[in-house]
C-alpha cells in the first residue's frame, strides 16, 4: 500500500457554483482528505465489519448496502472514529472554520465516507 503524503485538490470546474460555506468546506477540504485517506478508511471499515461480525460476502446484494448504512448510523463510536480520521488532517485554520458548523460537517463526512465505502466495496 502506497502512502500518500500530499492532500489532493479538486479541479476548479468541480468547485464552481458552490452555494454555502459548508458545501465550500466540504469540496475544498473534506473531499480531498477523504480521497487521500481512502485506503485507511476502507481498512478501518473492514476491521469494524470483522469486529461487528458482519460478513458482507455472506449477505445477498440487496442487504449489503443496508448493512453498511446501519453500521454508520447505529455505531456512534465508529462514526466518531471516522470523523476523527478526517478532522485529524485539518490545519489549525481549517479546524477553526470547522468549528463554525461542525455538526453539519460531521454529517457530511459520514455520508461521503459511507458513499465511498459503498462504491469501493460493493461495486468492485
Amino acid at each position: 500500500m502506497k502512502t500518500k503524503n500530499k492532500r489532493p485538490y479538486l479541479p476548479d470546474e468541480i468547485l464552481e457554483g458552490i452555494s454555502s460555506p459548508a458545501e465550500d468546506f466540504q469540496n475544498k477540504i473534506i473531499r480531498p482528505i477523504i480521497k487521500m485517506q481512502s485506503d485507511l478508511l476502507i481498512a478501518h471499515l473492514k476491521n469494524q465489519l470483522k469486529k461487528s461480525k458482519i460478513q458482507l460476502d455472506q449477505l445477498p446484494d440487496t442487504k449489503k448496502e443496508k448493512a453498511l448504512a446501519d453500521l454508520f448510523s447505529k455505531n456512534q463510536a465508529f462514526k466518531r472514529e471516522i470523523n476523527g480520521m478526517v478532522i485529524g488532517h485539518f490545519t489549525l485554520e481549517e479546524y477553526n472554520k470547522y468549528l463554525d458548523f461542525s455538526k453539519e460537517i460531521n454529517r457530511r463526512i459520514t455520508q461521503i465516507v459511507l458513499n465511498r465505502c459503498t462504491d469501493l466495496i460493493l461495486n468492485r
